[in-house]
C-alpha cells in the first residue's frame, strides 16, 4: 500500500492551511482593533481631562479679567463730582 500524494492533493492541503491562517489573521486583527479603540478611548478621556484642568485656571483668570475691566470702565465713565467741587470753592 503506497500512499501517492498528487498535485491536487498538495493543492488543497495548501488552500486549507491558508484557510485556517486567514481565520487566525482575522481572529487577531479583530482584538486588535477592540485594543486599539480602547486606547483611542482612554485616550481622549486623558485628553479632556487634562483639557479641563489647563481651562479651568483660564477661565478663572478671564472672568477676573472681566471684572477688573467693568470696574475701570465703571470708575472711568463716573463723573467726578469732588474735582467739581474744590473748583467752586477756589471761586468763591
Amino acid at each position: 500500500m503506497e500512499t501517492v500524494v498528487t498535485l491536487t492533493d498538495v493543492f488543497q492541503y495548501l488552500e486549507i492551511t491558508v484557510a485556517v491562517l486567514l481565520i487566525v489573521v482575522l481572529y487577531h486583527i479583530l482584538f486588535i482593533t477592540v485594543g486599539i479603540r480602547k486606547v483611542l478611548h482612554r485616550i481622549e478621556t486623558i485628553t479632556n481631562e487634562i483639557q479641563e484642568v489647563i481651562m479651568k485656571p483660564m477661565n478663572v483668570a478671564d472672568h477676573i479679567l472681566e471684572g477688573i475691566v467693568k470696574y475701570m470702565d465703571t470708575q472711568g465713565s463716573a463723573p467726578k463730582k469732588s474735582a467739581k467741587k474744590t473748583k467752586a470753592k477756589k471761586k468763591k
